[in-house]
């Protein structure tokens, strides 16, 4: 091999140990980049989620049995620990942004649900939407191809939030069953914060992201507009579950996760703890999906 010259490697030497000086004085590995501070917002294109940087640490997962409307599944309650800085989508995944998907893709969701009024005719409602709105209609495979589009487009891996990330995201910091108040003079009233059932949040289908406050995280619309899939089977307790925000999976996964709630359920079923599962194929008017970023 032949050996580079004395006078290039005079010159490279100054370089160098400008380089490993640099490096001495940043913290941590010198090409890491510094993660975002918790409650950045930010998108990868114009036609991506917003998503929001949640703060890192621990929480205590499930409800406690003296919460009203616990069930047998939300427990025993557990610390969950997230040790590496992530991003979830502050809503559902948006009409307008799953447009944007099948406009490029051509991918568009089959036929569902034969009852009246309820029907999904190629990933769309029969009730009228805006762009705002959370889309609806897609099963967990469907859902999947969205964030395989999204990853791709962007250069960034995206991902179905886990079960565990999702309770995270929804508490904002809290640990009762809503982070925000009932409405007053209402023995179980979230109308002032969520779309759950009835009109008296002012709307009868999905509402436009954004319309109730978020919460602390930054996160819109976690207690009630469409319910949600996670990328966890659903398992009948929390005994077995990872402690680290990685997704409860297995093979032939009969019942998939979904977290929330919708426009149609009681507010009850809003709060942050409570658990529902479907079949991995089924779809509805009522569900939808966010997405995850790692940083």
């Amino acid at each position: 091999m032949k050996k580079p010259h004395a006078s290039l490697l005079s010159k490279a030497l100054p370089a160098l140990a400008l380089s490993a000086l640099c490096a001495a004085l940043l913290p941590g590995s010198a090409q890491a980049a510094t993660a975002p501070a918790a409650g950045k917002v930010f998108k990868d294109c114009k036609d991506c989620p917003e998503m929001v940087v949640l703060p890192t640490g621990s929480y205590t997962m499930g409800t406690p049995d003296d919460e009203v409307g616990r069930q047998p599944d939300e427990g025993p309650l557990h610390t969950v620990t997230f040790s590496k800085p992530f991003a979830i989508s502050r809503s559902q995944v948006l009409v307008g942004e799953w447009d944007a998907y099948v406009r490029e893709t051509g991918n568009k969701p089959y036929d569902f649900d034969d009852r009246p009024g309820r029907r999904c005719t190629a990933g769309k409602p029969e009730f009228k939407q805006t762009p705002r709105d959370p889309a609806v209609c897609m099963n967990v495979a469907e859902a999947q191809g969205y964030i395989d589009w999204l990853s791709k487009k962007t250069g960034h891996a995206y991902r179905l939030q886990s079960e565990s990330i999702r309770e995270y995201a929804a508490r904002g910091g809290s640990t009762g069953p809503f982070p925000f108040p009932f409405d007053e003079g209402k023995d179980y009233q979230i109308s002032r914060h969520a779309n759950t059932y009835g009109a008296a949040d002012g709307y009868n289908f999905t509402s436009p992201a954004g319309t109730f406050p978020a919460n602390a995280f930054g996160v819109f619309d976690a207690h009630g507009n469409v319910y949600e899939w996670t990328a966890d089977c659903y398992h009948p307790d929390y005994s077995g579950v990872p402690a680290d925000g990685r997704p409860w999976t297995q093979e032939n996964c009969e019942r998939q996760v979904m977290r929330g709630n919708d426009w149609g359920e009681a507010p009850i079923f809003s709060r942050s703890g409570n658990r529902n599962s479907s079949w991995p194929t089924s779809k509805g008017d009522w569900l939808g999906f966010r997405v995850v970023r790692d940083l």
